[in-house]
């Protein structure tokens, strides 16, 4: 039994389908089949059952798959000990920040201030992860999975609000309902960021159609929008520092409009992390916590 052996199994596993998985293996078809058809020779079972084009795990593949996730996490943690023994890259991790990015500024400079000597390679929403190195931070509105040694946790669940200009003829209003803003000019997130993508459902789903004078891919744009008092916009209550930069705004909650969203930290476990990201995954928790 070999470890390429089991990779190829696990890869056929996760995939249910040959073809699939040799193409992402960048090995042949028949190098995949052979594979697997040895490994079940050399184990005395079968590992699969087959149905056409697809497979389909049996109870014996399914112990050995369990077995081969074990494997390969503590292959993962001894390449990670023997980095931080040998190297300078357990200083370093790669980050990526997907949403929330008004904060990352002052995440880092209190970040730095303890830990001058690190270095954080930081990617941001515009960047396609699929393109980019696995990462070993995630901030993001929901968990990542994009590996078995990931852990997860909520850092934050934060209304969405109504922001006002103070001159706007609804500021004076302590209760407001969406149908007490239609007609008025609004500013919005558009639905390629998922911060917008929840604004749109949420809207559609109650059936109100803003009317929308500016729309951006971009928070930040909003934000500045915003403080020229020319719209009202929904906005997160705490990660956007409305009431700190804006202090001239308005902030109403809409009493038919319930909308609030989640903000996930995802990193490797302790035992796969380098230094650099338990260190950062720390810091994130307890920058959240006083939030």
């Amino acid at each position: 039994m070999t470890f390429k052996q089991l990779q190829f199994f696990r890869k056929a596993a996760e995939y249910e389908n040959i073809s699939k998985a040799a193409k992402e293996l960048f090995v042949a078809q028949p190098a995949l089949s052979k594979a697997i058809k040895d490994l079940e020779e050399e184990l005395g079972f079968p590992l699969f059952d087959r149905n056409g084009k697809k497979i389909f795990l049996n109870q014996n593949g399914q112990i050995l798959f369990k077995h081969v996730q074990l494997i390969q996490n503590n292959l993962l943690q001894l390449e990670h000990e023997l980095a931080e023994a040998n190297t300078q890259s357990a200083y370093s991790a790669a980050i990526s920040i997907r949403v929330a990015s008004k904060l990352l500024p002052d995440i880092l400079r209190t970040f730095y201030l303890r830990y001058p000597d690190y270095n954080l390679k930081i990617y941001q929403l515009g960047q396609n992860p699929s393109s980019l190195q696995p990462f070993d931070v995630v901030l993001d509105s929901s968990p990542c999975s994009s590996s078995p040694a990931m852990e997860c946790v909520q850092l934050l669940e934060e209304k969405i609000l109504l922001a006002l200009p103070p001159s706007h003829p609804l500021a004076e209003k302590e209760e407001l309902q969406l149908s007490d803003l239609r007609g008025y000019p609004c500013s919005l997130l558009n639905d390629s960021c998922s911060l917008g993508r929840l604004l749109h459902s949420k809207l559609e789903a109650a059936r109100f159609q803003p009317n929308i004078i500016f729309e951006s891919d971009n928070p930040h744009m909003i934000r500045d929008f915003l403080g020229l008092n020319l719209t009202c916009s929904f906005v997160p209550e705490k990660t956007w520092n409305i009431k700190k930069d804006f202090p001239q705004l308005i902030l109403r909650e809409v009493k038919d409009f319930s909308c609030s969203r989640e903000i996930f930290l995802s990193f490797l476990q302790k035992d796969y992390a380098v230094l650099a990201a338990r260190e950062f995954t720390a810091h994130v928790k307890d920058y959240f916590k006083s939030l």
